[in-house]
């Protein structure tokens, strides 16, 4: 065993499950995969996640992640668990990572003719490889995708989260609070982007952040079109639902290493979406001025008609006083 592959050994031995994570999204995407959902999340030994085929429709792949402590053993039970949820979800094609010496009894029930198992001798090699491939400082190649990664991901936790309807009504004066809420957030997003020193080779941290980003935008999808405003504007619920979109879109083609023609098309949208929605507290204004003008035009109106109304009841009691 080279010094090289003894010190990748006792790295792994030691590695969190967020820095595993970061090789395991490499590996899997050069298999060309994109996330489609994550099943289970265990923050410190295990995460379970569906992967999508991006040149074959409808194949899903699962990808499981399972972080031993030196010392420790692995769970007996953990490949029987494996083959229970590829069973549970209908999934024939497995990604298994793990950080210990694999035993072969357990590599020999998880192994299988589209299963790739990678324990920590596999692990060690690739991520020689990869430092390798950084000191030449080989740019990674982003790739153009039918369905990009955040299409999906929208796609999915819309179908599960069909709550029942809850209108929540708002008046026009929350039009612009609740407007720059959604921009702060958003701003904030972009900022951390823009500050990414190469976006071709994020790392773990911004990977974290990022995606846990996209993931508390969500459920924002699920609420906004329940927002009720009055008619003159009830555009705005769109305008901000299409915004929340397209960045959730646009977070998964700098995750998943997607084309940048998309990055680009998907930025400049937003940026339009979001100059338009600066001028939102300005419509409001000139919206409630119409309004006042309106109502003193209707109040001069109905005084004006009053009067004449006085007018003409005091002609005519006249007229009928001189009659008779």
């Amino acid at each position: 065993m080279s010094i090289e592959e003894s010190n990748k050994f006792e790295e792994l031995q030691n590695i969190k499950l967020v820095q595993l994570y970061e090789f395991v999204t490499e590996v899997v995407r050069d298999f060309g995969y994109t996330l489609h959902k994550t099943l289970k999340d265990h923050e410190v030994r295990r995460r379970i996640e569906l992967w999508s085929n991006q040149s074959k429709d409808n194949e899903l792949a699962l990808v499981w992640i399972e972080i031993v402590k030196p010392g420790e053993v692995m769970d007996s039970y953990t490949p029987t668990d494996v083959l229970r949820t590829m069973n549970d979800e209908n999934i024939t094609h497995l990604f298994f990572f793990t950080n210990m010496d694999l035993p072969a009894e357990i590599r020999d029930v998880l192994d299988g003719m589209d299963n790739h198992i990678f324990d920590m001798h596999e692990i060690s090699e690739h991520l020689i490889a990869i430092d390798n491939r950084r000191l030449v400082n080989i740019a990674r190649k982003r790739k153009i995708v039918r369905i990009p990664s955040g299409v999906g991901l929208i796609k999915n936790f819309m179908k599960n989260n069909l709550d029942a309807r809850k209108e929540i009504k708002l008046k026009v004066s929350a039009a612009p609070e609740l407007t720059n809420q959604y921009l702060r957030v958003i701003r904030k997003i972009l900022d951390e982007i823009d500050a990414i020193e190469d976006i071709n080779n994020l790392g773990s941290s911004t990977k974290e952040r990022l995606k846990l980003s996209q993931y508390e935008l969500l459920p924002e999808l699920v609420k906004i079109p329940n927002f009720i405003f009055t008619r003159q504007f009830t555009h705005l619920r769109n305008t901000i639902f299409t915004l929340v979109e397209y960045v959730v879109i646009y977070l998964g083609n700098v995750l998943e290493y997607e084309s940048e023609d998309s990055m680009k098309k998907n930025r400049d949208v937003i940026e339009e979406i979001i100059e338009r929605l600066e001028y939102v507290g300005q419509q409001v204004m000139t919206y409630k001025e119409d309004m006042m003008l309106s109502s003193e035009k209707l109040s001069l109106r109905i005084l004006i008609s009053s009067g004449i109304f006085c007018l003409l009841f005091l002609l005519i009691l006249i007229v009928v006083k001189y009659s008779r």
